[in-house]
């Protein structure tokens, strides 16, 4: 199905489902029993946060014409196809909570990726390659973050 929205629609819709996926994180750190399992949720929790921030921020600063660009894109899957398609058992483990972490940054820099590459402004373009960027070190950092666990 192919979709129309404005470029600060995208955003606002990854803004959401950041602060959606911190919600979440926050509810697994409160029943977390382990230690590892504490820390990398926090440093989730964080991580989203961060995100949706950013996304928050990046709306703000952006034209207001770039913004109001309509964009045509087919998304694979939605967030909530996503979580849904992620099995997280009642008390997740460490690797289920990083796996899902990894599968929710996946998703951000294939859509951003996806957008950029149906794109033909370069001001706009520009917008979502930077996304991407950004998404991409955050990865980066969350993977170190979750290799440095292991070794605990």
């Amino acid at each position: 199905m192919k979709t129309f929205k404005q470029a600060h629609e995208i955003l606002k819709d990854a803004q959401k489902f950041h602060l959606d996926m911190a919600g979440m994180y926050q509810q697994l750190l409160d029943c977390a029993e382990d230690n590892r399992t504490q820390l990398l949720l926090r440093h989730l929790h964080e991580h989203e946060l961060r995100m949706a921030n950013n996304l928050k921020n990046y709306g703000a600063v952006a034209e207001q014409k770039v913004m109001q660009t309509w964009l045509q894109y087919t998304p694979e899957e939605s967030p909530g196809d996503l979580i849904k398609n992620l099995y997280l058992s009642d008390k997740p483990s460490l690797e289920e909570i990083n796996q899902l972490g990894q599968e929710v940054d996946r998703y951000f820099s294939e859509l951003y990726h996806a957008v950029y590459g149906s794109i033909e402004s370069a001001e706009v373009k520009e917008v979502f390659e930077n996304l991407k960027h950004i998404q991409d070190k955050e990865r980066i950092t969350l993977s170190r973050a979750t290799n440095s666990l292991w070794d605990m």
